[in-house]
């Protein structure tokens, strides 16, 4: 159990769980959601929005669609601190009205610390995306396939090595931004705290319960795929479920103590 000291004399404390906790959050956060369906769902609407938009405006351009399809999944934990407030409300008024208006501006709270970690993010997901153009261009040289060819062509050995390149750099990026926001976004808006600080934690909750971690990502990107495979449609409830959850998953992982 690791500890570490706020300003205001409260010790961060980091919890072991047990590696089927995330399907309690899961349950928890079911609840929220059907307390709070249309709330809830707002966010979701936003997300399958969010979707449908990429595949309009990047549909022909796969270098493009393929990375931010990516960076849907990097800035999700980011764009879901409404949905961990309406969680959050849910708990302090004990089952009372949600405030919407009160879920989108969350991030005033404690807004040094978001807007750090909002500058943090964006220069991951420009790391990824230079990345990611980069390996197109190793790869195919000249006109860059469509998305249709690469799905058709998918276990050719070109695209294979490209394939392996692109997933290994991807599931690092994904691991790395996971790891640094799965408790740390949701500790900033519960507390004021700084954003280094939270990010620590963050890691420190996922590594001293790996296997946990793991089997709540794998959830997670079962659950996107899931809302993907549907033409975005599942993502309207798929997205609040994962968010309110998560809520709940920091509320394991981290206590405090005075």
């Amino acid at each position: 159990m690791d500890i570490t000291h706020l300003p205001s004399k409260e010790h961060i404390v980091v919890n072991h769980v047990a590696v089927s906790a995330p399907l309690q959050w899961l349950k928890l956060g079911w609840q929220d959601l059907r307390r709070a369906p249309a709330d809830s769902m707002f966010y979701g609407a936003v997300f399958v929005l969010m979707g449908y938009l990429l595949n309009m405006y990047f549909s022909y351009a796969p270098e493009y669609m393929i990375t931010l399809a990516a960076l849907f999944l990097l800035a999700g934990p980011f764009m879901a601190i409404g949905l961990y407030d309406i969680s959050r409300q849910l708990e302090a008024f004990n089952g009372g009205r949600v405030r919407l208006a009160h879920s989108m501006a969350a991030w005033r709270s404690n807004m040094p610390g978001f807007s750090l970690y909002a500058v943090l993010l964006a220069v991951m997901v420009f790391g990824w995306f230079r990345i990611s153009l980069l390996m197109f261009a190793l790869f195919y040289e000249g006109s860059v396939p469509t998305l249709d060819s690469l799905v058709a062509n998918a276990f050719t050995q070109e695209n294979i090595g490209f394939l392996v390149a692109w997933f290994g750099t991807g599931f690092f990026f994904a691991v790395a931004v996971f790891s640094l926001s799965v408790c740390a976004i949701p500790m900033l808006l519960d507390k004021e705290v700084d954003t280094i600080t939270a990010m620590v934690m963050s890691v420190q909750a996922v590594y001293h319960n790996m296997l946990t971690m793991l089997f709540w990502a794998a959830i997670i990107v079962a659950l996107t795929a899931i809302g993907f495979a549907t033409q975005f449609v599942g993502l309207l409830l798929i997205t609040p479920l994962i968010g309110l959850s998560s809520w709940h998953a920091y509320r394991a992982l981290i206590s405090y103590e005075h």
